[in-house]
């Protein structure tokens, strides 16, 4: 159950929302510091969309890529869901192969799937079971309106258990959560830069499944309204594309060059 101004709403009720309408940075802080307070045993991530991709009965998904259709299609073929599966386990099994060769090797890390699959997730090289999202408020809604101009977008607010590790397993809920910053090596501008986290069940499936929606962790949704372009303000201005997205990424392309572009769409 989500806290908000003195009631109580559940998960349900949450993603059928349009989100709580929110016209400046400052207010989002303020209403997500009351999210956190009433929700204190919660570890609070942000994810910023541009959409807000909703199910037949109305209500938000949250897919990771590897369970989304492809582009044009309404529903996910088992066939590419395989294929996908199978472009990423190659990758996995490349990058742990000539992990010396980008700084990978790490403190045992690369033993662990989750290592790699960060590392291709994150910089978009194949389709995972894993979900991006952020430690930083600033940085998901720096997504959610990435443009001068965008007039609205959606902060997602996702309730998690808080971190053990670099790559925590938590058995009971079934997820795994992936701090990116100690993942990722200091050559790996994107995910410092972003402060971002990754997110995932612990056993994914070879189907697509209900635990594999990250909606269903979602504690908070709001409509970030920019009409006006008065959201930001001198004192809270967004995080320029090119700092989020760093144009120049030399790490990214030590990476294409190990297991080169998806081959699966």
């Amino acid at each position: 159950m989500e806290r908000q101004h003195g009631r109580s709403y559940s998960i349900g009720q949450v993603r059928a929302s349009f989100g709580f309408g929110v016209t400046s940075f400052r207010q989002l802080v303020s209403l997500v510091a009351e999210l956190g307070y009433n929700n204190r045993s919660m570890n609070l991530l942000f994810r910023g969309q541009t959409e807000d991709h909703r199910n037949r009965d109305g209500r938000s998904n949250i897919y990771p890529s590897i369970h989304r259709p492809k582009s044009g299609q309404t529903r996910l073929v088992q066939k590419t869901l395989d294929e996908r599966l199978e472009a990423l386990h190659e990758a996995v099994v490349a990058l742990r192969e000539q992990r010396h060769d980008f700084g990978g090797s790490g403190p045992g890390l690369y033993l662990h799937d989750e290592f790699q699959v960060a590392l291709l997730q994150h910089h978009n090289l194949r389709k995972t079971p894993l979900v991006d999202a952020s430690h930083s408020l600033r940085v998901a809604a720096s997504f959610a309106l990435p443009d001068d101009d965008s007039t609205e977008g959606w902060l997602f607010v996702l309730g998690m258990p808080h971190p053990q590790g670099s790559i925590s397993h938590f058995i009971d809920e079934d997820i795994v959560l992936v701090k990116l910053q100690n993942v990722c090596p200091p050559e790996a501008l994107r995910p410092h830069y972003q402060e971002g986290y990754l997110l995932g069940r612990l056993s994914p499936a070879v189907t697509k499944d209900r635990g594999d929606n990250a909606a269903y962790r979602l504690v908070g949704k709001y409509l970030l309204q920019n009409a006006d372009g008065a959201f930001w303000d001198e004192d809270f201005k967004p995080i320029p594309k090119t700092a989020l997205l760093p144009p120049d990424d030399q790490f990214l392309d030590e990476l294409l060059n190990i297991v080169g572009p998806d081959p699966v769409a």
